[in-house]
């Protein structure tokens, strides 16, 4: 019986990730030894860009994108009701909060298959990188004002979704 030789499903994530950046001419950090990219986007909020972390794995691609503000310890109760209120109803993605030390993101996974495993397309790279940045764009004014004490989270949540 012939060897079978063990198909590396993280590295033809990686090389689509990579395949991505080149055709959208997009800037970037490449993959270190842990399995994970960085590039920069900017949103249209007060912070102005979060930093996004592409995680490769054996049978999925994850999109991490990271908030450049931390909540105070003061305000991590009303920040994490606030973005619980969020996250009720979304269909892809959530967001994330770390209570220990602040840090606030958002999440989107591409689940590649195991069984039937295939790569992520350039569109559904493009499709989760949208809606991961639509997401921050939607919620970040909001979630800025609940940091800093300017508003009560479910009157920021109101006012964050008033145009859905």
């Amino acid at each position: 019986m012939a060897d079978s030789v063990e198909r590396d499903t993280a590295a033809e994530i990686r090389k689509a990730v990579e395949d991505y950046f080149e055709t959208e001419g997009a800037k970037y950090m490449p993959f270190d030894e842990r399995g994970v990219a960085h590039a920069t986007y900017g949103v249209d909020v007060k912070f102005g860009h979060v930093e996004v972390f592409f995680h490769a794995y054996r049978d999925m691609l994850i999109l991490h994108f990271i908030v450049p503000l931390k909540a105070g310890e003061d305000e991590r109760a009303k920040v994490g009701e606030f973005l619980h209120r969020a996250n009720y109803g979304l269909k892809v993605g959530n967001f994330d909060f770390d209570f220990n030390d602040g840090e606030i993101s958002y999440r989107v996974a591409i689940y590649c298959g195991s069984d039937e495993f295939e790569p992520p397309r350039h569109e559904q790279i493009d499709a989760a990188l949208s809606i991961g940045l639509m997401m921050v764009d939607r919620y970040g004014d909001g979630l800025v004002k609940v940091m800093f004490g300017l508003a009560e989270p479910e009157d920021a949540i109101d006012a964050s979704e008033e145009d859905i």
